[in-house]
């Protein structure tokens, strides 16, 4: 942590998401001094401007394998949401975390609020009251937003709550700090967004905080907190304080603050969007899911915002399917089948498997692989790109390859289980065999197939089992991807806002922390509501805006199997968010969803007999890695950085580093 004097600022007003959509009608500035700053309206609002950019969303900008992890330009090879088994991608491997550390960073942006936070006040006069108060409670929510991103990677850390004037007043040594506790971390994030709540109004500018968002924000730190307390099982005590866990008795205390917090917001100007909903109108119900990714909706409570050519991302580029991409690269997030199993669909076994055998054990025969998920929940054709189906104005064609032996409904399993596991298609099946799979597209030249006609083997966008860009899992993303036709998605093209937190969200974390309050022993809230009824009311309204089933009765929600629906909604609404990776960590389940793990895909087939397709069930296939995921339970607590640790000697490592 370096913490340097700050007397004078550089401001360069950068073209940032925020700034975007903010006038800010100010001369140029070189070096200016405090009178500059915070005497004008201009002043200020270029320094919060720039406090909000620095905010460390892990936005389409984010980069957990990119040095400095925030605000990455370029193209993205490796993704998040490849962390928690939503999805694979080529470049991804098994066992990743963060690459970089993120320590100094918010130490400086803290300094930059501590400095708002002393100094305006003795300029009260240059401003409204309405004005101070907002810019006040923006800076504490900032604090907040910074400490949160600290707290959740490292437990606790020294708490810095006023600018630290070193060298002036303040010594080198004075500047080692010891660690706090992990809980007074969490008390202070509830402490500033506290303070937020009360002194910011309820509407803001697009892009700032008003008091709904510190409250939406402030429920998803305490459910955080209220997990550690309750799920957490590592203690580290340095120096007579708790660095690492909270005690089990602040579980309660936490998850009633995350629920009150959540309540804030009923009634709001916040609310599920729903404006193309339409009972039982399957594509209308997908339609309006996919809208709130694509347009600013009564949904979306905090954001990221981007503008062309000013600031931008290469989301597109990145996730894109590969016969649309008109830039370097695609098939970087391909969901995997464990994810496109957790929503509602007919064709599945007695274990909620997609059931590709009939009662003989033989193949199920399709006209179309898109068939195997007909009927589907709505929220899955709004989220995924099943194979098959219509992307801008395509098909996407997603096959991984030809069958010409016997009729599949006379066979069972290309590969025993043992098989399917370790071994890839051409491992088991060489050239001259009856399944016609290619490794890339410099292979996939067109086969006879009978009838006068050919078909490429891996289709126009895969599946493929090497270093090829293309499909590996037989799925895409569609959620947040620009459905324009027209659209260039080359490099750093992509101006969709990123959503940090919308309704949905709050909702879901009502209804987890309703559901945790319960489990502890307590039913009601203040105002006489039954939890478990609440829960219940709020995950009746994910799924029905969704096209789910909806829940029959309370008690579907009774003990660890409710806890278990209530997490699976939220994976299933909030998915590709960034959110997964942070609740296994927080429920502290990442080990046991990833201890010896491969991820599981499908594999279309058309076959020649037939005239029709079959669908194999694969885990991903190695390209010449291990693709097996296993997650190493230290990094529930992220290491410090050795820098700060060496240069800190006050600054205890995180246990197991």
């Amino acid at each position: 942590m370096k913490i340097m004097k700050i007397k004078r600022y550089l401001l360069t007003l950068l073209l940032i998401p925020f700034v975007a959509c903010t006038n800010l009608d100010i001369p140029p500035m070189n070096v200016v001094g405090d009178d500059d700053i915070f005497g004008s309206e201009a002043g200020v609002m270029s320094y919060i401007s720039r406090m909000y950019s620095t905010l460390p969303m892990e936005d389409f900008r984010y980069d957990h394998s990119a040095n400095g992890l925030f605000n990455i330009n370029g193209t993205k090879y490796k993704q998040q949401s490849c962390l928690t088994g939503e999805a694979i991608g080529r470049d991804t491997r098994g066992g990743e975390i963060e690459s970089a550390s993120y320590w100094d960073n918010p130490y400086k942006y803290i300094r930059d609020a501590n400095t708002l936070l002393e100094t305006l006040p003795k300029y009260e006069s240059a401003h409204s009251e309405a004005a101070m108060s907002t810019y006040l409670g923006e800076a504490y929510f900032i604090r907040a937003f910074l400490y949160y991103s600290l707290v959740k990677r490292y437990g606790g850390v020294p708490k810095v709550d006023k600018v630290i004037d070193y060298p002036a007043t303040v010594s080198f040594e004075e500047t080692k700090l010891f660690r706090d506790s992990e809980e007074a971390i969490w008390d202070f994030i509830s402490s500033d967004l506290d303070l937020a709540i009360s002194l910011l109004p309820e509407s803001n500018q697009r892009g700032r905080a008003d008091r709904y968002v510190a409250a939406a924000f402030k429920s998803r730190a305490m459910l955080h907190a209220g997990s550690i307390a309750k799920y957490n099982t590592v203690n580290e005590v340095y120096n007579d304080v708790r660095i690492c866990g909270v005690p089990s008795e602040r579980a309660k205390d936490y998850f009633k603050q995350a629920y009150d917090a959540a309540v804030i917001l009923n009634g709001s100007k916040y609310k599920l969007y729903e404006d193309k909903w339409v009972a039982g109108d399957k594509a209308a119900i997908a339609d309006n899911f996919g809208t709130i990714f694509q347009e600013n909706t009564c949904e979306t409570i905090f954001a990221r915002y981007y503008i062309d050519p000013d600031s931008v991302h290469s989301f597109d580029d990145s996730a894109q399917p590969k016969q649309t991409s008109t830039g370097n690269n695609d098939s970087e997030l391909c969901p995997t089948l464990d994810f496109v199993e957790m929503f509602e669909f007919p064709n599945k076994d007695s274990e909620g498997h997609l059931d590709i055998f009939d009662d003989a054990g033989h193949y199920k025969l399709y006209d179309s692989p898109f068939d195997a998920f007909a009927d589907c929940e709505p929220r899955l054709s709004a989220t995924v790109i099943l194979p098959m189906s219509q992307f801008k104005n395509q098909t996407i064609e997603l096959r991984r390859g030809i069958w010409t032996g016997v009729s599949a409904a006379t066979m069972g399993p290309l590969m025993t289980e043992a098989e399917n596991f370790a071994s890839d298609y051409a491992s088991k099946y060489g050239a001259d065999s009856d399944l016609k799979i290619v490794n890339g597209f410099a292979q996939n030249s067109p086969i006879d197939i009978g009838g006068g006609k050919t078909m490429a083997p891996a289709g126009n966008s895969g599946i493929v089992s090497w270093w090829d860009f293309g499909n590996i899992s037989g799925f895409y993303l569609r959620k947040y991807l620009n459905p324009d036709p027209d659209h260039n998605n080359n490099g750093n093209k992509s101006t969709q806002s990123w959503i940090e937190i919308r309704y949905a969200e709050v909702l879901l974390n009502m209804a987890e922390a309703a559901w945790e309050l319960t489990s502890l022993g307590d039913n009601t809230d203040k105002d006489g509501n039954n939890y478990l009824e609440v829960a219940y009311d709020c995950m009746n309204k994910i799924r029905k805006r969704g096209g789910a089933t909806l829940l029959a009765a309370v008690s579907e929600l009774n003990g660890e199997e409710g806890r278990d629906l209530i997490r699976t909604e939220r994976r299933k609404e909030l998915a590709f968010e960034h959110k997964a990776y942070w609740d296994l960590k927080r429920w502290r389940i990442m080990y046991d969803e990833q201890n010896n793990t491969r991820w599981r895909t499908i594999a279309p087939f058309y076959s020649v007999v037939d005239g029709k397709y079959f669908i194999d069930i694969k885990y991903q296939e190695s390209r010449g890695q291990n693709y097996v995921f296993t997650y190493d339970t230290r990094n529930y607590y992220q290491q410090i950085p050795t820098s700060e640790t060496t240069r800190n000697t006050n600054c205890k490592q995180n246990p197991g580093y």
